[in-house]
């Protein structure tokens, strides 16, 4: 009887009371790359109004993928990698929908 009680209880509290397991944030899905389309590289990386300046828009992280509009030339920027660039990319955060300009140094090659 204390077996049949105890699963009535759990019967009971379960299907009210059951969370989905926390797993941590979704694995972001690969971005595709070619042509107009690629994938941001790094985090937090600010969307500008203009390039190099304006106000912040945005921010974009890798995996975030992007759509490229064009390229215009603004001020020079020091790469992660030790290089500097002076091409300024306006493009679409697929993920967040802000349209912006980024430095060249900040996506994936």
């Amino acid at each position: 009887m204390a077996a049949l009680s105890g699963i009535a209880l759990l019967t009971a509290v379960l299907p009210a009371q059951a969370q989905p397991a926390d797993t941590g944030p979704a694995a972001p899905l690969a971005c595709e790359i070619g042509g107009p389309h690629t994938d941001f590289a790094g985090t937090n990386i600010r969307m500008r109004s203009t390039p190099g300046g304006g106000r912040v828009l945005g921010h974009a992280h890798q995996g975030d993928c992007a759509y490229w509009y064009f390229t215009d030339s603004g001020p020079s920027v020091r790469c992660p990698d030790g290089s500097t660039t002076v091409a300024w990319h306006n493009v679409l955060n697929k993920r967040t929908k802000v349209r912006g300009y980024v430095s060249a140094c900040f996506f994936r090659k």
